[in-house]
């Protein structure tokens, strides 16, 4: 597992406690609720790319990736529709959780930058 993957499913668990014991269990599902979708969205974007650059695929494959494009597009629409139809949901929350891996990368980006500074130093 590397390490985006790791820090991004710790900020969703962190990010997750955090917003049911700040906000309700409301705030706290919608977070676990994106942050699903982000990890099973970044997961099958890695894969895709994974098999992209292995070279040489058939059509059959090129078909099965612009599938699983549009089905990772369809189950995010899907989620912020749950969340904007279902009144005890948060959208902000929702939003929140789907930008785990965003928030994954720049944290990793900063603490590689601090260990590069402090190696220089």
């Amino acid at each position: 597992m590397s390490a985006l993957i790791r820090r991004g499913l710790w900020l969703g668990v962190l990010m997750t406690g955090v917003a049911g014991i700040g906000w309700g269990w409301g705030m706290g599902l919608s977070v676990l609720l994106g942050s699903g979708v982000a990890w099973l969205n970044f997961r099958w974007m890695q894969r895709g790319i994974d098999r992209a650059l292995m070279g040489g695929p058939s059509r059959k494959s090129d078909l099965k990736v612009i599938a699983q494009y549009v089905l990772r597009l369809l189950l995010i629409l899907a989620t912020v529709f749950a969340i904007i139809h279902f009144s005890f949901l948060s959208l902000a929350g929702g939003v929140i959780g789907l930008s785990i891996f965003v928030l994954a990368g720049m944290s990793e980006a900063v603490i590689l930058l601090y260990r590069q500074l402090r190696r220089s130093l």
